[in-house]
């Protein structure tokens, strides 16, 4: 399929109220394809995603777009942004104060399985990134699990650069497993790997593995400067 003709049939749009269903379906097939169990898909089902104009919408600095299908009016992709308070409020509290309130996070981004690599994502990431300089932002935060390899690719290519990973135990909180990873308990105190950290083999090797074959998550950070 070729890459052009298929981001030139795309058109990314605000959301709206009819868009509802399919962006849960779209959230749900994306972490069910990583095994994420459904505990963690309905807590933001349930959560943020249960009134999207409420929490995004109408949340200044806060959006929500979708990319749309010309072709079939099919919905195909959606990311959202939140002033990094909302977003990541963890993340918020250890960030260098004057980088808090320029930040904004990048949420829920997804793109369906039968058009990824063809310009979507992209598509969707750029217009975040014009809405954040327009809103007075100078950098994107995201997110995503160390297992998660297509995301982490995806945030690569498009020049996040690689922070810190973050290692938290679910061994009380299996129910708040995450990609962006905002509703995890610091149960017991995480373990920061900085950037150019030694890390053993055998976290490594944990990195590697799902959620539901691990007792730990590994949150990869990055950040993108606008």
């Amino acid at each position: 399929m070729d890459t052009n003709s298929t981001s030139s049939s795309i058109i990314v749009r605000s959301y709206q109220r009819s868009d509802l269903s399919a962006c849960h379906e779209l959230f749900t097939e994306a972490h069910r394809g990583y095994n994420n169990p459904m505990s963690y898909i309905n807590s933001h089902l349930q959560g943020d995603m249960a009134d999207i104009e409420k929490n995004y919408l109408q949340i200044p600095g806060g959006h929500w777009w979708v990319a749309v299908s010309t072709e079939d009016n099919r919905i195909v992709g959606q990311v959202a942004a939140l002033p990094m308070h909302l977003g990541d409020s963890e993340y918020y509290s250890r960030a260098p104060e004057e980088q808090r309130d320029q930040t904004c996070e990048l949420l829920r981004m997804g793109v369906k399985q039968d058009v990824q690599r063809l310009g979507v994502g992209k598509k969707l990431i750029s217009t975040l990134i014009n809405f954040a300089r327009e809103n007075g932002y100078r950098q994107i935060h995201v997110t995503t699990l160390t297992c998660m390899d297509k995301a982490n690719g995806f945030y690569q290519r498009n020049g996040f650069i690689k922070g810190h990973i973050q290692k938290k135990s679910l061994s009380n909180t299996p129910e708040n497993t995450n990609d962006e990873n905002k509703s995890v308990n610091n149960q017991p105190t995480d373990t920061i790997f900085e950037v150019g950290a030694i890390i053993s083999d055998e976290d490594q090797r944990l990195m590697k593995l799902l959620v539901m074959e691990s007792k730990f998550i590994y949150i990869q950070h990055y950040h993108l400067p606008i």
